[in-house]
């Protein structure tokens, strides 16, 4: 009798779920510079074997040019321990990838990095990357996720994530996704950008006037740092429309002064690109 009740349960909470889910986003849409995601239906227990439930995330447009979103609750808490849990045991000392052979350069990077192994909650971070990132070509993938470490006097200077010397394929997006946050300092400076007027920015930038460059003081930074809030991701087009990469995306993982901060890193790879003939 209870197996019977549990099935009418699950029929009934699939009816009504196609039926409110439409009606939800097409309220939330008309909401206006804030575009919700809800992502896949949360399913009872007995009918899924994800343990990780899905939630909304919230997406905004940054920069324009170049494409910069940034992405509130993009991780679940779930999904932030199991990758936590997942890659403890398998950091090694950071590399440096000017190109596809990297190596350690302790003045350039000082973290420590561990390669995720597939799994059905990685496979869902992976399906919701490339969902947000929209259908491109066939040569376009996903490389293995990267978790990053960072302890006291982390940092990883200024850079780009697009690869220079490449004749064949190249890194065209990336993801950062702030996992654990419990730190000063560590943010992302963009030292290209121009902070937005607007103040509600200042929720997930850094605002202080402090932050501009001076003679006297070299320890801070212009343009915009993003900061580093636990399951929020900043996402960014590595080239212009075009095909040539974009200077605008130099960024810097800047030293955290206290604390720990790891991030997920998601990169794409577009197999097809070639070098743009000027």
């Amino acid at each position: 009798m209870s197996e019977i009740k549990s099935v009418r349960s699950a029929i009934l909470f699939v009816a009504i779920s196609f039926l409110l889910v439409p009606l939800i986003e097409r309220f939330t849409l008309n909401t206006g510079g804030v575009i919700p995601y809800w992502g896949l239906i949360k399913w009872p227990s007995f009918l899924s074997s994800t343990k990780v439930a899905e939630v909304p995330y919230q997406v905004q447009i940054f920069s324009r040019d170049p494409l910069i979103l940034h992405i509130k609750d993009f991780l679940s808490q779930d999904e932030i321990r199991h990758v936590l849990d997942a890659s403890n045991g398998n950091y090694v000392t950071s590399r440096v990838w000017p190109d596809t052979v990297g190596y350690v350069d302790l003045d350039v990077r000082v973290s420590e990095t561990a390669t995720l192994r597939s799994d059905e909650i990685v496979k869902r971070i992976e399906s919701r990357a490339l969902r947000l990132m929209g259908w491109r070509t066939d040569s376009f993938e996903l490389q293995e996720l990267k978790v990053q470490r960072y302890g006291f006097n982390g940092f990883y200077t200024f850079h780009y994530d697009w690869m220079n010397n490449m004749k064949e394929g190249n890194r065209m997006t990336t993801f950062m996704i702030y996992l654990v946050d419990q730190c000063t300092g560590g943010g992302t400076n963009f030292p290209r950008l121009e902070r937005p007027k607007d103040s509600r920015w200042c929720e997930v930038i850094e605002c202080d006037d402090s932050d501009i460059p001076n003679d006297d003081d070299d320890e801070h930074y212009g343009g915009v740092t993003f900061k580093p809030i636990a399951g929020s991701a900043v996402y960014w087009e590595n080239f212009h429309p075009n095909g040539t990469p974009h200077e605008g995306v130099r960024h810097a993982g800047l030293p955290v002064a206290s604390g720990e901060k790891i991030g997920l890193n998601i990169f794409s790879w577009d197999y097809s690109w070639r070098p743009h003939d000027d």
